[in-house]
């Protein structure tokens, strides 16, 4: 047997990609390749979101920080794509989403403790460099994300 067969004969996976709930159950800042769509976060800096969207949230720009919604990896893997979320229900919209009070998060157990309105209007895109940064609550199930219709 040749040094380099012993070597290729490894599995391709690595132990965190196939136990990625033991993982999860024990961080809080998570490294950009482990993020998934849904997952929620806390402590996005208000003044970062301020400037990234525009000026348009949060309303009130002060010194705070805001939770965050997961939708998806950006090309090449430089970032995710989130939406900021607000404890406040969106006043200018006749269609949202929000996360139910009491759910309780794949990965972590953490459950909500008010309802989080998703700002879906406006969507981010944290860079590699910050995702480590932000706190991991846990992975929203599909059945705790409501849909509310204003007549």
């Amino acid at each position: 047997m040749e040094p380099y067969d012993l070597w290729s004969s490894l599995p391709q996976t690595s132990t965190a990609e196939k136990n990625l709930d033991a993982i999860l159950s024990s961080v809080t800042g998570l490294p950009l390749p482990y993020w998934r769509e849904r997952m929620f976060f806390r402590g996005l800096p208000d003044d970062l979101s301020y400037e990234w969207s525009g000026g348009r949230f949060p309303a009130k720009l002060n010194s705070g920080t805001h939770p965050v919604f997961s939708f998806k990896p950006l090309p090449d893997g430089i970032g995710f794509r989130v939406c900021p979320c607000s404890s406040k229900k969106p006043f200018d919209e006749k269609s949202y989403r929000f996360i139910q009070k009491g759910c309780p998060l794949l990965h972590t157990g953490y459950t909500m403790d008010r309802h989080s309105y998703l700002i879906e209007k406006i969507q981010l895109n944290i860079p590699r460099s910050l995702a480590p940064r932000l706190r991991f609550l846990g992975q929203v199930p599909e059945e705790c994300i409501r849909h509310e219709q204003r007549v």
